[in-house]
């Protein structure tokens, strides 16, 4: 069986307390760990929801699209291991109040394994028909996770979701966004 590769992150302004991080963490900490289909799908549609509607807290993001088997599989871990290994560019968290002072940002990440060829994979191909020139804009963004309605679970042979910060100390600042490790998260226009 071949495989073919949807992922997507943004990083959105963190604002302690506010909707995005509080629905999306009680998502995450909330969702069954031997999900079914349907619950899979009801997850990623909240999720979704929740994003479209954060649209104007958006400020970097990156999605990818590979229907390579190969790549999609390398690409696929290399996203799973963002859920296990440190991503601040930090090594502590930062001591100064997230309710004052410089931005601090979050930022969730989704991604799946679809069955090459699939209809589900023929979907997300034709979703993610972006031209060049139109990859990084807010309204690409807004199209793609509207369109996500298009995943078939059935089809997915694995998924991966997770937030980051869990704790406010943890936001991500500018400094750590402009650290190399994030170059991938492009900026939203």
């Amino acid at each position: 069986m071949k495989h073919s590769l949807f992922a997507l992150e943004v990083a959105a302004r963190f604002e302690p307390g506010g909707r995005l991080h509080t629905e999306l963490h009680r998502l995450i900490t909330t969702a069954p760990v031997n999900a079914a289909l349907q619950q899979k799908w009801l997850f990623y549609k909240h999720a979704v929801k929740e994003l479209l509607v954060a649209m104007p807290l958006f400020t970097r993001g990156c999605w990818d699209y590979f229907d390579d088997d190969a790549t999609a599989k390398a690409s696929f871990d290399q996203w799973v291991a963002g859920m296990v290994t440190e991503e601040g560019a930090r090594p502590e968290p930062s001591g100064a109040d997230p309710y004052r002072g410089s931005a601090r940002y979050l930022t969730f990440t989704m991604a799946f394994l679809i069955v090459n060829g699939s209809p589900t994979d023929d979907a997300v191909k034709e979703l993610t028909a972006i031209p060049e020139d139109r990859l990084w804009h807010r309204q690409t963004f807004e199209h793609v996770l509207s369109g996500l309605g298009v995943l078939n679970f059935a089809s997915i042979k694995s998924d991966v979701a997770y937030l980051i910060p869990r704790d406010s100390g943890w936001g991500l600042t500018d400094e750590d966004l402009a650290h190399q490790k994030f170059n991938y998260l492009r900026p939203i226009v």
